[in-house]
């Protein structure tokens, strides 16, 4: 832990008695309705003609906010995510590392549940499913860019350190697929080991996490998380990270 973290200069807020970790499983039918809140979202995106075969990564992600938000959650329109039941889904929020260090980390959509509990024992600013995205294509290697810029960020604690599960977005461009592309770099035995992989990217077996137009079928990763988390509160356990690539082209 940094001299800063050390003089009490970052904090959680609440005394160690007041939160467990990991934090409680979000579970598949979170990651699959999700899912279902992104596929539509890109779906409103192509009705309104937005270019997404050239737009940067930051004007897809907002986009794709705007529509989440200003849209889909205020009307419900895909059923079991409203407002009733999340909360506002944010863009590019800073949150610290896991051993509070650092507060310039901002994944690029968090996901939180409305929780009606009188005081759930979770840290609430880091009970979420934080979601990081990033293109692939000829500009943007999946190495440099989804794997050590997206991936890492999940296994070396930056982001969703208190939970155990992350969502990885892919905007895929010039027929990049995670067969074809993701899986057999990641079997490059330098980026292996540099991921903590425990189980490679596989499909997730279940009747909505299959390929639909415009989207590639849900996979999800395992990997070792090596840091301690605070308030000696362990070992940080595994991470599952599922992968969601969606075609930009």
């Amino acid at each position: 832990m940094s001299d800063r973290a050390a003089l009490g200069l970052f904090t959680v807020g609440v005394s160690p008695d007041r939160f467990h970790l990991p934090h409680p499983r979000l579970g598949l039918p979170v990651i699959l309705l999700v899912r279902r809140v992104v596929l539509c979202a890109f779906e409103r995106l192509r009705e309104q003609n937005l270019p997404l075969a050239i737009a940067r990564e930051d004007e897809v992600t907002a986009a794709l906010r705007s529509v989440i938000e200003n849209d889909l959650r205020q009307t419900g329109a895909v059923r079991g995510f409203s407002r009733r039941t999340y909360e506002t889904v944010i863009r590019q929020g800073q949150v610290a590392n896991y051993e509070l260090t650092r507060y310039a980390k901002t994944p690029d959509l968090c996901f939180k549940l409305r929780n009606d509990e009188e005081e759930p024992p979770v840290l609430s600013e880091h009970d979420a499913l934080f979601v990081e995205c990033k293109p692939v294509d000829d500009s943007h290697p999946v190495g440099s860019k989804y794997c050590d810029d997206g991936l890492f960020r999940f296994v070396k604690g930056d982001y969703a350190w208190a939970m155990e599960e992350g969502l990885m977005l892919g905007y895929a461009r010039h027929g990049r697929t995670i067969e074809k592309n993701l899986i057999p770099y990641i079997q490059d035995s330098a980026r292996f080991g540099a991921l903590q992989i425990l189980a490679m990217p596989a499909l997730v077996k279940n009747p909505g996490a299959t390929a639909v137009q415009r989207a590639e079928a849900l996979y999800v990763s395992r990997h070792r998380r090596g840091f301690p988390w605070i308030a000696n509160k362990g070992a940080a356990t595994d991470i599952f990270v599922y992968h969601s690539w969606h075609d930009c082209s």
